[in-house]
């Protein structure tokens, strides 16, 4: 009786290309997405950051009909809608941005321009809507 060895297997590399491809393609989808977060939050930090965003959430909380509806702290939301622009000293503003406190939500709007050479923004609309209330719109001021 012969004693019969079974012949090894040959290695082959597939499951290797196959498991580094599929890292491959995980790597770049997280690198893609880390692209995507990185300009939205730098987005997101210029807004916050300019003058009408500040100015208009200061007022809101320390605004007592803001305070009455919505509780203290009132905090602003991260989602927000609109733009600013800026350009050669002129600027214009539309931004809507979610506010909410332990009492409430709502939405503050701000419609602003700054003439060239002003140092200032001339405010058109400073109001807060107040969720799920008819007409619960409380004006902040120009």
């Amino acid at each position: 009786m012969e004693d019969v060895t079974p012949e090894p297997q040959k290695k082959t590399s597939t499951g290797k290309i196959i498991a580094f491809s599929g890292c491959g393609c995980l790597g770049l989808i997280a690198l893609v997405a880390a692209g995507v977060a990185i300009i939205f939050f730098s987005v997101i930090g210029a807004v916050k950051s300019s003058d009408t965003y500040g100015d208009t959430l200061a007022l809101i909380q320390s605004n007592p009909q803001a305070i009455e509806a919505l509780g203290e702290p009132i905090e602003a939301g991260l989602w927000l809608t609109g733009n600013i622009q800026s350009k050669n000293g002129e600027g214009a503003a539309n931004l809507s941005v979610p506010v909410s406190g332990p009492k409430g939500s709502g939405t503050f709007h701000v419609v602003a321009d700054k003439p060239g050479g002003s140092k200032t923004w001339n405010y058109t609309t400073r109001e807060l809507r107040i969720d799920g209330e008819d007409a619960p719109v409380i004006q902040l001021g120009p």
